[in-house]
């Protein structure tokens, strides 16, 4: 859908460097998947909980009801994203016997560049399992 809407606007998925982010962080984290499910779901896609209602607003007022359909779509897989990376990484972290928010923290800091930037959608993050004691403590600190 994504791809679709941006050749009608004459771009490509792919233009911009952030495009190519979560296949970065998906390699970066290739050796541990506890890592992987802290950075992919419960940082980067938790990100797009955080910036996608108020660009899907922007995009209204613009009167670019299309595009911002889309990130409605986009949002929702995003929260069940978030939810089963929430689920999965719990699990891990049950199964090793391991604390999860002191877990998560640390991977973040090993394994992602740059601070997890407010404001959160904590609603969001809560609905979908990522309760605030994983990311707040970490809130605009570099990794």
């Amino acid at each position: 859908m994504l791809d679709r809407r941006l050749k009608e606007l004459g771009g490509a998925y792919g233009d911009l460097p952030a495009h190519d982010g979560l296949w970065q962080a998906a390699e970066a984290t290739g050796h541990d998947l506890r890592a992987r499910l802290a950075v992919i779901p419960l940082v980067l896609e938790a990100r797009g909980l955080d910036v996608t209602p108020a660009m899907s607003d922007k995009l209204r007022a613009a009167g670019d009801e299309p595009s911002a359909g889309i990130l409605d779509v986009i949002y929702r897989d995003e929260k069940r994203h978030v939810a089963f990376g929430a689920k999965w990484f719990r699990f891990l972290c049950d199964r090793d016997r391991v604390a999860p928010e002191p877990a998560f923290h640390d991977l973040v800091r090993r394994n992602f560049r740059g601070p997890l930037k407010p404001p959160f959608n904590d609603r969001a993050r809560s609905e979908a399992g990522l309760t605030p004691g994983f990311y707040k403590p970490l809130a605009g600190i570099a990794g």
